[in-house]
Formats: structure tokens, sequence, C-alpha cells
């Protein structure tokens, strides 16, 4: 059966099953979901635990003879599987549907991968592996979610907070929900808040309190102005400029994605499908969107003039030019980003 993660904990009160894979790409809710399952198995008396890290040279056989041993201390056992992709290859599909034939009734096993694709889900394979335990999906909490989820966190731990309070909260960490759960942590102790003797906070004490969680990386910042989002694509590079970020290091980040999206667009002028040239350009799941928006947006020649202005603004950072790199790649950012430049008094 398949299951949201908020349904979890309702589901593992009621019966615990053999078998659980939990799926999603956000570290801590996913953490959170593989805690909550130890409990409850825990609880049910599973209390021994053997942890596998898949890799590409993961030996399946040690699972199966793990699954089917019994245990020095007679204890009933969780076998946690940890993957760095949501697919697995034919040795552990294999390996998995053997485990799963005849289930050792002392054993919980549990899988743990990011997002599965959708296609995935669809397979024979999967629907069978399906029937034999419980699918968990954790989504992601989108930017309209997340101060529902701030402030259902905050009341956790003894807070309550405003509209504004909370609106700043979640701009600092962007989406980080580790950041947002450790900020909020923080709150409580700085505040003295627990459980029964809640604490209000207003903006002012968030503005005072919280430091900047934000995650800026070069990734994020070419995610921004791919996407066309330059307010996020400014602030992302003012923040790398004050962290001390290397330009060339951005200029290389930004001259290899307008190197794919030429070539990407010299394949739409011969009358190439754009999700076919993203596959010949070996563009990632994640980054798909991005170039995506990119390339629809911008016309080939556009794209070479914006890379001949990747090769001025690294002569300006190597000194051969007396033009202010930064202020250059902030103008180029925004032009990729498809807006209007900004005055250089704004960037600098």
């Amino acid at each position: 059966m398949r299951i949201n993660a908020d349904q979890l904990d309702a589901h593992t009160r009621s019966q615990l099953g053999g078998f659980y894979w939990i799926a999603g790409d956000d570290t801590l809710l996913v953490q959170e979901s593989l805690t909550l399952l130890r409990k409850r198995c825990r609880e049910a008396g599973f209390t021994e635990w053997e942890l596998f890290f898949v890799d590409k040279g993961f030996d399946w056989q040690a699972l199966l003879q793990s699954s089917n041993s019994m245990s020095l201390f007679a204890d009933r056992r969780i076998l946690e599987l940890r993957l760095q992709a949501g697919k697995l290859d034919d040795a552990g599909k294999a390996a998995l549907k053997q485990a799963l034939q005849s289930p050792n009734p002392d054993n919980v096993l549990i899988l743990v991968t990011p997002r599965v694709e959708p296609a995935s889900l669809n397979t024979q394979w999967f629907k069978g592996l399906e029937s034999s335990g419980t699918f968990v999906t954790v989504w992601p909490i989108n930017a309209d979610r997340l101060p529902g989820w701030i402030l259902g966190r905050m009341k956790t731990v003894g807070l309550t907070a405003d509209r504004d309070a909370i609106a700043i909260l979640a701009d600092r960490v962007e989406g980080n929900l580790l950041a947002a759960d450790q900020e909020i942590q923080k709150l409580a102790v700085l505040t003295g808040a627990e459980t029964g003797k809640p604490v209000h906070l207003e903006r002012k004490h968030v503005m005072s309190l919280v430091a900047d969680s934000a995650r800026y990386n070069t990734f994020n910042l070419m995610d921004a102005a791919l996407l066309g989002d330059a307010r996020r694509c400014i602030k992302v590079l003012n923040g790398l400029k004050t962290e001390g970020a290397e330009l060339l290091m951005i200029l290389g980040a930004l001259s290899a994605d307008l190197r794919r999206l030429i070539a990407i667009a010299e394949q739409l002028q011969q009358g190439h499908r754009l999700t076919d040239a993203l596959k010949r350009e070996g563009i990632k799941r994640n980054h798909e969107q991005a170039i995506s928006a990119a390339a629809r947006r911008h016309a080939l020649s556009a794209l070479q003039d914006m890379l001949r202005q990747v090769r001025q603004i690294d002569m300006a950072a190597k000194g051969m030019s007396p033009a202010d790199p930064w202020v250059e790649l902030s103008q180029l950012l925004l032009q990729l980003a498809g807006h209007h430049i900004l005055p250089r008094s704004m960037l600098s």
C-alpha cells in the first residue's frame, strides 16, 4: 500500500508490517519518518538493528543471509537499507523480491531512498513490491506550506508567533527545513519557552535572534537565474560575495550552463524537441526545469552574446579590465533571468 509521511504515525499505531520503503528528498522529513518507524519497531519488540549502505558494489546476498539467519541474541531485528538513488539495479530488485517472497517474521525490512520517479511506480516489479509492504512518500514542504509547517513546529516547543515573524523566519531559511528546525529549537532555548508555557514571538524578536541560515551556493544562484527569479538571484549572489565565494568559480558554473544552453538552442533550431535535446546534453533531472525555462526564454544569438560577456568578466576579475567584475556579473545574471538591467548603483 502507499501512504504519505503524515499518515505513518496513525498507520503504525494500528499495525506494523514487515516491509517499509521510505522515499523522499528532504533530509529532515525522511529522517523523522525513519525515527518514528524505528520507535514503533522497538515498541513491538524489534530491539536489534542492522544497517546496510547500498553502493555500486553492494553484495545483496549479504542482505538475504542476514534476513534468513537467526539473531545471536534471539532478538527481533530491524534491517535498514540506505540507497543513494531512488532506483535499484537488477540484482537489488531480485534480492528484495526474494526476501519478500518468504519474509522472516522476526525482521522488519526498511528501505530508505530519495524520491522515486513516477515511471518507476508503474512498473510491474514495483507493484509487486508494494503489495508486500508499505511505500511511504515523503513530500517536500513548498513555499506556500512552509509558514504553516514552521508554526506547527514552533508549537511543539512552546512557541507561537505572528505572521510577520513567521514570514521572516521562512525567508531566512529559504526552504531549508533542517535549518528552520535548528532555528526554532534555538529560539525556544533563548526565550525559555516550553510546552505548557508558550512564548509569543513578534517580528522584532525574530529579527534579533535568528541568524541568516539560507544555504547560499552556486547551484542556488544558477537555478534562480535560469528560472527567471531575478530577486532571489541577486540575493544569493550578494550572499556568496559576502561569504567570500570565488568569482571565477561562479563564472565557471555560469559558463558551463551557457554552453549547454547554446548546444540545446542549436538543436532546437534544427527542429529537435526540447526533451530530446536535454537528454543529449545529459541534463540531470533536478536541473531540467531551470534549463528548460532558460532555453524557452532566450534565442541562440542572445546566449552566444552572454557567453562572450562571461569572457569579458573573466578578464575584469583577473585585472585585465577596469570594469567591476561583480557588478558585470550581476548584470549578466539578470539578463539570463530575462529581466531589465538595473542601474549599477543598485548592484554594487
